[in-house]
């Protein structure tokens, strides 16, 4: 009897030192454990940041998704798909010059959200696996969230795209009207130079 009292201890034990290394933070109504390293952040609409992007963030990327994960994907160095305890999440490391690290974006559903968790490093640690972990549960299926994130990359390369065309037909409107011009066919060279 004395046994299980003691192996009771312990184990409580362990399990408050384990749950004094993380802390909470709610982003957009979504509730995260997350180190104790890092808790000393800014929450701000929709993200809580640790110094910086580069260093340590959770971002709810649905207001900006396209900018967000297709400009990251645009630069990459390496992209993979993992599973954490269940859950479909992509992984995209790159390269930073300035701090001279690796710099890994990890996307992931939560609900019908999709967040984003920035940190230094080119791995899916236990600390990220728990904030990961941590979060309510989502009714995105693995296909579903796959296929969103591609949906928002074509999106984004669709974006780039007309920008472009944009860009060029203001080169070329800034060029050509150097006068005033009251003409209303600027539509229509804006259409044949974009279709």
């Amino acid at each position: 009897m004395k046994r299980i009292i003691l192996f009771i201890l312990v184990f409580l034990l362990i399990g408050c030192v384990y749950a004094s290394d993380f802390k909470n933070v709610t982003v957009n109504g979504v509730d995260f454990e997350i180190p104790d390293e890092y808790s000393r952040g800014d929450s701000l609409k929709g993200k809580y940041v640790y110094k910086d992007l580069r260093t340590f963030a959770i971002l709810c990327v649905d207001d900006y998704i396209i900018s967000n994960y297709g400009g990251n994907y645009d630069i990459t160095d390496d992209s993979r798909d993992l599973s954490i305890d269940g859950r479909p999440a992509r992984l995209l490391t790159m390269y930073n010059k300035y701090i001279q690290k690796n710099v890994s974006y990890l996307y992931f559903p939560v609900g019908k959200s999709v967040y984003c968790i920035c940190y230094q490093g080119n791995d899916v640690n236990e600390s990220i696996s728990h904030i990961v972990e941590s979060a309510s549960e989502s009714g995105m299926s693995t296909d579903t969230f796959y296929g969103l994130l591609a949906e928002t990359y074509n999106a984004h390369e669709d974006r780039q795209y007309y920008d472009a065309l944009t860009k060029d037909y203001s080169d070329y409107a800034s060029k050509t009207n150097q006068h005033k011009d009251s003409s209303n066919d600027r539509l229509v060279k804006w259409y044949l130079l974009t279709h």
